[in-house]
């Protein structure tokens, strides 16, 4: 079964950008979050956003819908949220 980690190393590999380690429960470094937008070349939209926002940013850029189910109340992307960033970049780049 793929982890949401699993999902971001696919990520990185695909953009070629270093590995981010989840933290603790499962928390995504806000960093990777950035190194997405920088390689998609949409730093300049990102500036004061939340990990939440910049994954929606992420996800919308795409044409896609971000849902309710792909970020925690604590602030976390869940798997499914992970998944729909590394399919708008698929369909991106």
């Amino acid at each position: 079964m793929e982890t949401k980690q699993d999902v971001m190393n696919s990520i990185s590999d695909h953009l070629k950008i270093p590995y981010f380690q989840c933290s603790t429960g499962s928390t995504e470094p806000k960093e990777f979050l950035l190194a997405i937008s920088e390689q998609m070349g949409i730093t300049n939209l990102t500036l004061g956003l939340d990990k939440i926002d910049l994954a929606k940013l992420i996800v919308e850029s795409s044409g896609k819908k971000w849902l309710p189910s792909y970020d925690s109340s604590g602030g976390t992307i869940t798997k499914d949220g992970m998944v729909a960033i590394q399919e708008s970049i698929f369909d991106l780049i």
